[in-house]
């Protein structure tokens, strides 16, 4: 009888143990899943696979100052004067130093935008270093890609831009640029071949 006794008391005792264990683990769980939800909190993925926040209009508004700054770039890339271009570039880069990165709230936006910011960055350096209008474009074309992908990730508060493509640029490898003008304006080639390229995506 005494042995049984003991018996049925080490079964509760390991009953009581695995329930603990349960609980702990859904305990565990449940802060997890509110963590993991605090984390990705206004990102979602978008058609192209790529991700897109949602942040303030606050930088959104300072994104479009750089997209409007990138304009007069382009135009004096068109223009084909290195001077002009260089000059432009530098306005560009200033205007993007002065994005408040702080207003990006989750951490995955803040490194997205990081990793853009890098690329921009570099691309207007290496313009503005150099007076050879072939290596501008090239790194014009860098920067354009950051740009948009900077746009697509976070919005901006331009109503309509055109994301446009000449599939002759750079000796036949194809670039892309962004622009306020359905009609196109060929930065790669200027007044050569103003009006060769399509818009690849209209952006609203």
């Amino acid at each position: 009888m005494k042995k049984q006794i003991i018996i049925i008391a080490a079964l509760f005792v390991v009953l009581g143990a695995a329930k603990a264990q349960h609980d702990h683990g859904a305990h565990g769980k449940s802060n997890f899943s509110k963590k993991d939800q605090s984390m990705h909190a206004g990102m979602k993925m978008g058609k192209e696979g790529t991700m897109t926040y949602e942040v303030s209009i606050d930088f959104q508004n300072q994104l479009s100052e750089v997209y409007n700054a990138t304009l007069k770039l382009t135009d004096s890339l068109i223009s084909g004067d290195a001077e002009k271009i260089s000059n432009s570039s530098s306005i560009v880069k200033e205007t993007l130093g002065k994005v408040d990165m702080s207003l990006l709230k989750s951490s995955e936006a803040h490194m997205d935008w990081m990793m853009n910011l890098k690329v921009m960055n570099a691309a207007l350096d290496q313009i503005s270093s150099t007076e050879d209008i072939k290596d501008q474009r090239t790194a014009y074309t860098s920067f354009n890609k950051a740009l948009y992908k900077s746009i697509k990730a976070f919005g901006t508060t331009t109503e309509t831009i055109y994301y446009q493509h000449c599939p002759m640029a750079l000796d036949s490898q194809g670039a892309f640029w962004l622009s306020n003008n359905k009609e196109i304006r060929n930065p790669f080639f200027g007044g050569s071949m103003l009006s060769c390229g399509s818009t690849s995506e209209t952006i609203n």
